[in-house]
């Protein structure tokens, strides 16, 4: 695809804050005039859920059993439109995506299935600015595809001491796959998430940017309830009306912040 960023959302912790940043980020891109689709790779469909998006028939993980057959598959057909989020989304299914994470391990070039089913569809995904990927929490196959097909990957971290080790290990993995697989792709950032003002937080924070640098976005989403109350409205808090809304403004801030590291704007 020519102009389309594709971008992982990744981290093998479970709890970081990375699907609410996947729904946040694009909601945010969008009210920039960003055209953004958001893909839910995630076994656990907690981004097609936090949509209101359950059990659909046409879910990522029968797409992705389609390439393995080589079936054809148009796209078009998966794509769901939010229209209160103003992002489309190709959601998940349970069941599927847990048997798909495990049938394709003993596929034949398993880590590029994904890319295949992209590739497929160029022509569809490249009216699309954005197109945001929520990978699951861990490292396992479904990850390694997220990867191959992505450009960037976008790593949330929470601000706490025991997220902070597993990090190596992703970027690892992230390094194995460009060697193998994708050279192109990048870290373009890590984002600390859940900042509170504990002094377990802020350490964690300080690491973070002691260790990785220029890597770690300058924008810190705090832990706030509005954060967490904003799955049971269905709707993504930076398209919250509320002036004191201080996560919103950090999201805003975030994709901004983003979309400045990968366009030069």
């Amino acid at each position: 695809m020519k102009n389309t960023k594709i971008i992982a959302v990744a981290n093998q912790k479970g709890g970081v804050g990375k699907t609410t940043t996947t729904i946040n980020v694009g909601a945010a891109l969008a009210l920039t005039g960003k055209k953004v689709l958001l893909i839910d790779l995630d076994t656990q469909e907690s981004l097609s859920n936090f949509l209101g998006i359950y059990n659909t028939e046409n879910n990522i993980g029968k797409a992705l059993y389609k390439t393995v057959n080589r079936e054809t598959i148009d796209l078009a057909d998966y794509i769901v439109t939010n229209e209160v989020n103003r992002v489309d989304i190709i959601p998940a299914e349970l069941n599927t995506m847990q048997r798909i994470a495990i049938d394709l391990v003993s596929v034949r070039s398993k880590e590029t299935v994904f890319r295949r089913l992209i590739n497929q569809n160029s022509e569809l995904l490249d009216r699309y600015d954005y197109i945001l990927l929520d990978c699951p929490p861990s490292l396992n196959v479904i990850l390694d595809n997220a990867l191959t097909a992505s450009r960037y990957v976008l790593i949330p971290c929470q601000a706490h001491p025991l997220s902070y080790p597993p990090l190596p290990n992703l970027l690892l993995q992230i390094d194995e796959i460009q060697a193998e697989l994708n050279e192109s792709i990048e870290v373009i950032g890590i984002v600390p998430t859940m900042v509170d003002r504990s002094t377990n937080s802020r350490q964690t924070v300080d690491m973070l940017r002691e260790n990785y640098a220029d890597v770690v976005f300058e924008t810190e989403v705090e832990r706030m309830a509005v954060a967490a109350n904003s799955a049971l409205t269905e709707k993504a808090v930076v398209l919250s009306n509320a002036k004191d809304n201080r996560v919103s403004r950090e999201y805003k801030e975030l994709a901004n912040e983003l979309v400045n590291r990968i366009e030069g704007v």
